[in-house]
């Protein structure tokens, strides 16, 4: 397996592929994507060059059955490419793009699905977009598949890291305090690790909800030591 680690390697790569899509179509060059770039170790933030390439690249009608494609061959990569897809097309087709997230987080068969395409669809539409975003949160907190509930935690994390306003943290938190029950693994993971978030970069909103927290018939004690572990992170970055 190749390391690719340099953009000009990158993009020569890219161009083959689309070499291949304009002499033989999208299939083909998907075929030749999987070979020359998802097969390999890249890292992220030049998959996520890809994924703006081929929205760039591809006509839009194009864009959907490419990420169907991509989804298909189950790739940790492919996940970055076809989560950066959605992302761009959150402007002009918002509940298309959140549907297509959750069906592919849906079909996931393994937890890093779930927080790259999380992080990249639901977390940077959450950050720009929470108005639109925050029912779609909120519908999809009663999803059937544990994946997607997982899925929201990482967005979560992800808004609040980059900067979501403090109203809005206050907002989704009360979100998370009615999932912070949950017994499901995976669930715990994502839901703990936006708690921790919450918790680092917005102190005041935990005390905020403090009754709420301290209600142990309503949230767990994994919740608890989530935010524990985000006060004290807080509290070192302040040199307390």
């Amino acid at each position: 397996m190749r390391v690719i680690t340099k953009k000009t390697e990158i993009k020569q790569l890219l161009d083959k592929c689309f070499v291949k899509y304009n002499s033989n179509g999208l299939l083909r060059c998907v075929e030749e994507l999987n070979i020359l770039i998802l097969s390999q170790k890249v890292k992220f933030p030049l998959l996520e060059y890809c994924g703006e390439e081929f929205y760039n690249r591809l006509p839009k009608n194009q864009q959907l059955q490419f990420c169907d494609k991509i989804e298909s061959l189950k790739t940790e990569g492919g996940n970055v490419i076809l989560g950066i897809m959605l992302q761009k097309r959150l402007q002009d087709n918002f509940i298309e793009s959140i549907n297509k997230a959750t069906e592919y987080i849906a079909a996931a068969d393994i937890w890093y699905v779930c927080d790259i395409i999380g992080e990249r669809v639901f977390g940077f539409s959450l950050l720009h977009n929470p108005k639109i975003t925050i029912p779609q949160i909120l519908k999809l907190s009663k999803h059937q598949i544990n994946w997607v509930i997982r899925s929201l935690g990482a967005g979560v994390h992800y808004a609040i890291k980059k900067g979501l306003d403090k109203n809005d943290v206050k907002t989704v938190f009360e979100l998370l305090l009615t999932i912070a029950n949950t017994k499901d693994k995976e669930i715990r993971q994502g839901i703990g690790w936006a708690a921790k978030t919450t918790a680092k970069f917005h102190p005041e909103v935990i005390q905020y909800f403090q009754n709420e927290i301290q209600n142990e018939h309503q949230v767990a004690n994994w919740f608890r030591a989530k935010i524990e572990i985000g006060l004290n992170r807080n509290n070192y970055a302040k040199g307390n």
